[in-house]
């Protein structure tokens, strides 16, 4: 971690180099640090380029430097997702040490507000925030709970306790001139992040290459114990062999029969089960013994393949010990078997992919919303409210099988039952619903109309037509004598929103 009296120097130095350049990228490819491309003119090389600006907040590697473009992750962590929706594009209008302390905050810029990125060298609890001018902290890479629990995200910054009497600390690079400074400090962290992530590339595979050697060795001396299990079936058969020689011996019941094996001349007692026939317990014998034989097969061939695997996993095992630089570990971690044995055993964690926004919904006034009515059956009739509410009501609400309603030759509302799918809803629930169509028409005081009926699918609104008006293309008339108890039923049964 850099000292005071570094991170001055480094400041001081930085400033001319980034100062006036636009930030286009930023770039989170590891937990604790942020790298940020940036782009402008170089005087010396009379051009244009971009530089990669590391802010590290490690525990023990905090540091800001130049360094080489670091590999991103397939999508951008939060922090990296949250400058790129405040500074993207953003110029850095300047760089300043912080309370005179291991702190030091990068002005920037942007057309739609300005601000801060802070990074706190604080060992342990380093971090780097993302401010507005007010002083409002906006995000942090690493956790607030692990750094400065005392900190909120949306509430105001304020400054960690100096301690009284301490000094800037020493200039590990004191002997190099300034135009060599930068170089050499980020040389020096990239060989530290070498050795340090060399020394979790090394944990990592020492990890999954032991627990894939003791799962190979587990596997072996089970198999060695079910080929010893599987070798009485030579037993199976010479209990099978005997058997034949005393079938007429054998009677219902019996638990076991006596025969003489003429090879060693010895009486042996073979044990039955009394539930079976003496034949039954022959195929029962030779049955097992075909299948110990084919068990005995197949296990030593298993035998032999994972004997052949532990042999290899144990070489590997040996020339990881021989194998100590980053790249070599690397090209190592690189084999197929390895990278298989790395994902097994030890996956490494993604960063988890942030949640797809949902659209949000849009208000829709209240007059373009129907008003609602359940039947004596249970399903609902909307009923539009305006000429609007006609059009969104039929175009956008229904369903293909609900069934349109309205009074023929005379203006009316749009009237929608909802068939909940069903091709055939009861005759009440249609009489209902033909009843509120006639009572929101201009035919609302006639005692007998027509009422036009016909499925959804069958309405269309033709392109340039007036609100409200719309084509059917199928459908019936339906003759309603029209019952006040009926419509005042349906009009007390109205569903509030």
């Amino acid at each position: 971690m850099l000292s005071l009296a570094e991170l001055k120097r480094t400041v001081r130095l930085l400033e001319p180099m980034i100062v006036g350049r636009r930030v286009q990228r930023f770039v989170q490819p590891t937990e604790h640090a942020i790298y940020l491309e940036l782009f402008g003119w170089d005087d010396e090389a009379d051009s244009s380029n971009k530089l990669w600006l590391c802010l590290s907040a490690h525990p023990k590697l905090a540091r800001a430097s130049f360094g080489a473009a670091p590999t991103a992750p397939p999508w951008p962590p939060d922090f990296a997702a949250l400058l790129k929706s405040r500074i993207h594009r953003a110029r850095l209008a300047g760089i300043r040490i912080v309370n005179d302390d291991r702190m030091a905050a990068l002005l920037f810029e942007h057309k739609e507000g300005s601000y801060e990125l802070l990074l706190s060298l604080m060992g342990p609890r380093s971090n780097v925030y993302l401010l507005d001018l007010d002083g409002k902290l906006h995000g942090a890479l690493r956790a607030l709970s692990s750094t400065r629990g005392e900190l909120k995200i949306g509430q105001s910054w304020t400054n960690p306790p100096k301690p009284e009497g301490a000094s800037d600390g020493s200039d590990r690079w004191t002997d190099r001139p300034d135009d060599d400074f930068l170089a050499q400090m980020s040389e020096h962290y990239s060989a530290e992040d070498a050795k340090l992530q060399a020394a979790q590339l090394r944990h990592r595979l020492e990890t999954a290459i032991k627990k894939e050697l003791d799962f190979a060795l587990r596997r072996t001396n089970k198999i060695e114990q079910d080929l010893l299990e599987a070798k009485d079936a030579r037993d199976k058969k010479r209990y099978g062999e005997l058997l034949k020689q005393v079938m007429a011996n054998v009677r219902e019941g019996d638990t076991h029969v006596t025969a003489r094996d003429y090879e060693t001349n010895e009486e042996v007692k073979i044990p039955l089960d009394p539930k079976l026939t003496a034949g039954e317990n022959l195929d029962r014998y030779f049955k097992r013994y075909h299948k110990g034989l084919i068990g005995t097969n197949m296990l030593g061939q298993h035998l032999d393949i994972t004997r052949s695997h532990a042999a290899d996993i144990q070489k590997l095992q040996v020339e990881l010990q021989a194998t100590h630089d980053l790249e070599g570990l690397q090209d190592f971690a690189a084999r197929p078997l390895v990278k298989e044995l790395c994902d097994k055993h030890c996956p490494e964690e993604q960063p988890s992919r942030p949640p797809k926004k949902k659209p949000e919904k849009k208000d829709v006034p209240g007059r373009m919303l129907p008003r609602k009515y359940r039947t004596t059956d249970g399903l609902e009739v909307w009923v539009g409210k305006s000429d609007e509410g006609n059009d969104y009501l039929t175009t956008r609400l229904a369903a293909g099988n609900d069934w349109f309603f309205h009074v023929e030759g005379y203006p009316g509302s749009h009237t929608i039952l909802r068939t909940a799918g069903r091709k055939d809803p009861p005759q009440e629930s249609v009489l209902e619903a033909a009843e509120l169509c006639a009572h929101f028409s201009k035919l609302k005081d006639a005692s007998k109309l027509d009422v036009h009926v016909a499925a959804i699918k069958y309405v269309n609104k033709p392109k340039g037509a007036k609100p409200g008006l719309v084509h059917v293309s199928h459908g019936k008339s339906v003759g309603l004598r029209r019952d006040p108890a009926r419509l005042k039923r349906i009009l007390d049964a109205r569903i509030k929103d």
